[in-house]
């Protein structure tokens, strides 16, 4: 996505916040952007309609209206509309992250991401999740995800930083290590 691109969603972001904060309820809202994000990820065809540029915003605002119509909050409702009647669709990730990021600063949680090999228990999700609220100090909101080529251990992405105790990047800096002893770049 490009530069502008983000700073448009950052700008609807802040304004959902804006508004949610006095109503009292951004969390829902949050939640509510997750699942039209999910429903218009899981169908390919809504997507592509209400992406297609030819297609006319009044056609995309009968479409939102009667999918989402009466269901949910009456901002998440808005903000659908908006973006059916502006041709800014493709926008609705960008705004969901940014809007997570805003709430989740507002109300001092730190986002976090656990890459590992294979699934984590609830216990082992737990752990990763106190170890970090240990480091930071702060409470943290844990995603898993897995990828089979982190081999073994787990990889967190947190804050922009990246601490990575995987088998992978252990292999990776033995590599490197082995190749210049003295750890010159």
């Amino acid at each position: 996505m490009i530069r502008r691109e983000q700073g448009a969603a950052r700008r609807y972001a802040r304004a959902l916040l804006d508004v949610a904060l006095p109503q009292g309820d951004p969390e829902s809202l949050r939640r509510e952007l997750g699942e039209a994000r999910a429903t218009i990820d899981a169908h390919k065809e809504l997507r592509a309609a209400l992406e297609h540029p030819a297609l006319p915003s009044e056609s995309k605002r009968k479409l939102v209206a009667a999918l989402w119509g009466g269901r949910g909050s009456k901002i998440l409702g808005r903000l659908l509309d908006m973006l059916a009647e502006r041709g800014r669709f493709p926008l609705l990730p960008a705004i969901e992250e940014a809007f997570t990021a805003l709430w989740n600063v507002h109300r001092g949680v730190v986002s976090a991401e656990a890459v590992s090999a294979v699934p984590l228990d609830e216990a082992q999700t737990r752990a990763v999740a106190e170890a970090l609220r240990k480091a930071t100090g702060k409470e943290v909101e844990l995603r898993t995800r897995t990828d089979a080529a982190v081999l073994g251990g787990v990889l967190v992405n947190m804050a922009g930083s990246t601490y990575d105790g995987t088998v992978r990047g252990r292999l990776r800096a033995l590599r490197r290590r082995l190749v210049d002893p003295a750890g010159h770049p």
